[in-house]
Formats: structure tokens, sequence, C-alpha cells
């Protein structure tokens, strides 16, 4: 009998929360390093990070789909955090095609001032779980 067990990870139930699961899913595990290196300003090869993206951005895109109107009914104060999530993703959507613009180059892209970081996306995710609180979500 082990003295110290495993935490179990416990999948969320509702809709809104596994969407958003799935999303820090993707930023811990695949896209970790690939965005603290390009964010504190460093060069990446881009047959490398072209491989990272194509696998990140093809589950984003499912996120996305299943977050649809079509695919989703939920009340107005979710449907709030829905466009928060898909905010979100088109932020880093657009952070990523930006990079891809400047060959995965962390200087250029830590100049363009128009362009939402990493930072700012992790802020915006802090925001959202105060408003996952509210509706009190079984993920935060």
């Amino acid at each position: 009998m082990p003295l110290f067990r495993r935490k179990k990870i416990v999948r969320p139930k509702n809709p809104l929360g596994m969407a958003l699961f799935q999303y820090d899913n993707i930023i811990k595990k695949e896209l970790g390093g690939f965005l603290k290196a390009l964010s504190s300003g460093k060069s990446m090869s881009p047959s490398r990070a072209e491989a990272i993206l194509d696998k990140s951005i093809y589950k984003l895109d499912y996120i996305l789909e299943d977050l649809s109107k079509d695919n989703l009914k939920i009340d107005y104060r979710s449907d709030k955090i829905r466009y928060i999530i898909i905010d979100m993703i088109g932020d880093l959507k657009k952070y990523f095609e930006k990079a891809r613009e400047n060959s995965f180059d962390g200087e250029r892209l830590g100049r363009d001032r128009n362009l939402k970081g990493p930072d700012k996306i992790n802020e915006d995710r802090e925001d959202l779980k105060k408003k996952m609180k509210d509706i009190e979500s079984d993920y935060l």
C-alpha cells in the first residue's frame, strides 16, 4: 500500500471547463517551451517550430469547433465566457502567424507593440478564472 499516491486528474464536466482544460494542456505541455523562448527574445528553428505549431493549431481549431454556437447551447453568462475563450485562442493564433512572418525570431516579435504576447494572454486567462468562479464551474 503506497503512502503517496498520484493526484488523479479529473476532467471537467462543464463543456466550457473542458475547453479550458484542453487549452491549458496545449499551452503547458506542447507550447510551453516554445512560448518561453519567443517571449525571452530567442530564435527558434523554423522547421521545428512549424512542426510544433501545426499540431497545436489543429487542436486549437478542434476546441473552437466544440465551442461554436451550433455545437454548444449555453446561457448568457456562459456565452460571455465562450467568447473570451474564443478571443484568447484567436490572439494566440495571431501571435503564431506573426511569429511565422518574422521567421520565429523572438527579438522582432518583442518589438511589435500591436501584438498581444503570451503575458497579455496569461492575464486574460487569470481574468477568465474569476469569471469561471462566478458561474460555479468545475474547472478554473
